[in-house]
C-alpha cells in the first residue's frame, strides 16, 4: 500500500510538471514594437499637422509600429535629420530642396550634398505664380526692367524662380529683390516691387483659392497673376527643379482678373525616409498611409481631402526621388501603378 501510494505521488508529480511545461514555439509572442519620428517642421507649419496625423494613424492602425511626430526648425532642417539619423527619421520634404540638395547644384555644394531621399507619399501642395497689381504685366517680356521678389537667398525654393527668370531670357533684364513669399507680399503691397511669387492654396487636382497673402495683398486692391510655360516648367523639372507643371482653369482664382487658363508650378511636399531605413517599416508606414481615407485626413488639415488612393501614389520628380523599396514592395504587392503628379495635372 505503501508502495501505490508512492508511486501515485510520483506520477501526480510528473503529471504537474509536465502540465506546466509549454513547449516555446506554442506561447503567443508579442510583437515586438518599433519606434520611429516623424520630423514634422516648425509648429505652426501646416507641414506639422501632417506630421502629427500621420503619427496618430500609424499608432492606432499597426500593430508593432509606433510614430511620434517631432517639432524641428523647418522643412531643410526635417531633411538633414533625415540624412544624420536615417534608421530613425522619415519626414516631410519639399521637392525643390532635395533636388537642390544633390551633386551639380549650389545649394547643396553650399552645405552638404544628399542623395539618399526616397519617396512614400504625396502630402501638401506649395503651388506658385508670380502675383503684381498691375494688369498689363500678362509675360516675360512685360517684366522687363521690372522689379521681381523672389525667394530668400539661400532658401531651397530660390533657385526655382532664378531658373524660371532665367528660361524666359530676363533674369539680367530686370532688378531681384530676395525676401520670400511673406516679405515680397509686403514689399509688393508698399510699392517696392512689381510682382513677386506666391503661393496659392491648391487642393488636388484643381481645386484653387488666394490663400492669406493674395487675401491680404487684395485689401489693398485686386491682384493679377503671370503663368508659364507648362513645357518649359517640365524641362527645368528634368533639371532638377521642384517645377511641377499645374493646369489653372481660367476664373479659378478670381473671375475678373484671372479670366484665362494659366500654368502654375507646384513645389509639392511629400513624405520620404533615407534609402537606408529599414524597407519593412517604410512598407508600414505606407500601408497606413494608403489604408487612411482623405475623410481621415481632412480633419487634421484641409489638403487632406486629396490623400485618395490616385494622388498618394503619384510621385513629384519619379525620375530623380524614386519610391523607397519599402514603398515599392507595397504597391507591388497591391498591383498598384505609381504616377508621374505632373500627368495628373494638366
Amino acid at each position: 500500500m505503501k508502495k501505490a501510494r508512492t508511486a501515485f505521488s510520483l506520477s501526480m508529480a510528473i503529471f504537474i510538471s509536465l502540465s506546466l511545461m509549454v513547449v516555446p514555439d506554442m506561447i503567443p509572442r508579442a510583437e515586438a514594437v518599433t519606434n520611429i519620428n516623424i520630423a514634422g517642421a516648425r509648429v505652426k507649419d501646416p507641414w506639422y499637422a501632417f506630421s502629427q496625423a500621420l503619427a496618430n494613424f500609424i499608432n492606432q492602425k499597426s500593430s508593432w509600429l509606433r510614430a511620434e511626430a517631432v517639432a524641428t526648425a523647418g522643412l531643410t532642417a526635417n531633411i538633414e535629420l533625415i540624412r544624420e539619423k536615417p534608421q530613425e527619421y522619415v519626414g516631410l520634404a519639399p521637392t525643390s530642396t532635395t533636388l537642390h540638395a544633390r551633386p551639380g547644384h549650389a545649394w547643396g555644394e553650399a552645405r552638404k550634398t544628399y542623395t539618399g531621399a526616397r519617396y512614400i507619399s504625396n502630402l501638401t501642395t506649395m503651388t506658385q505664380l508670380l502675383v503684381t497689381y498691375d494688369g498689363s504685366l500678362k509675360s516675360p517680356k512685360d517684366l522687363i526692367g521690372k522689379t521681381i521678389d523672389v525667394g530668400r537667398k539661400g532658401a531651397g525654393n530660390t533657385p526655382d524662380h532664378l531658373a524660371i527668370l532665367e528660361a524666359w531670357g530676363i533674369r539680367d533684364k530686370v532688378k531681384l529683390i530676395y525676401t520670400g513669399f511673406g516679405g515680397g507680399s509686403k514689399r509688393l503691397m508698399d510699392g517696392f516691387c512689381d510682382a513677386t511669387f506666391l503661393i496659392v492654396n491648391h487642393t488636388y487636382p484643381d481645386k484653387f483659392s488666394k490663400g492669406r497673402y493674395v487675401d491680404q495683398l487684395e485689401t489693398k486692391k485686386p491682384v493679377y497673376y503671370i503663368g508659364f510655360d507648362r513645357d518649359m516648367l517640365l524641362k527645368l523639372r528634368k533639371t532638377e527643379h521642384g517645377t511641377v507643371p499645374v493646369k489653372v482653369p481660367a476664373g479659378a482664382l478670381d473671375a475678373k482678373t484671372q479670366s484665362t487658363d494659366l500654368w502654375a508650378f507646384n513645389d509639392p511636399v511629400y513624405l520620404m525616409a533615407d534609402q537606408a531605413m529599414d524597407p519593412k517599416i517604410v512598407e508600414e508606414v505606407t500601408r497606413v498611409i494608403f489604408e487612411t481615407p482623405a475623410e481621415e485626413w481632412s480633419k487634421w488639415h484641409p489638403q487632406g481631402a486629396h490623400m485618395t488612393e490616385k494622388f498618394k501614389p503619384a510621385t513629384p520628380v519619379p525620375d530623380v526621388v524614386p519610391a523607397h523599396a519599402g514603398t515599392k514592395a507595397y504597391y507591388d504587392k497591391k498591383g498598384i501603378r505609381m504616377e508621374d503628379l505632373a500627368d495628373l495635372l494638366k
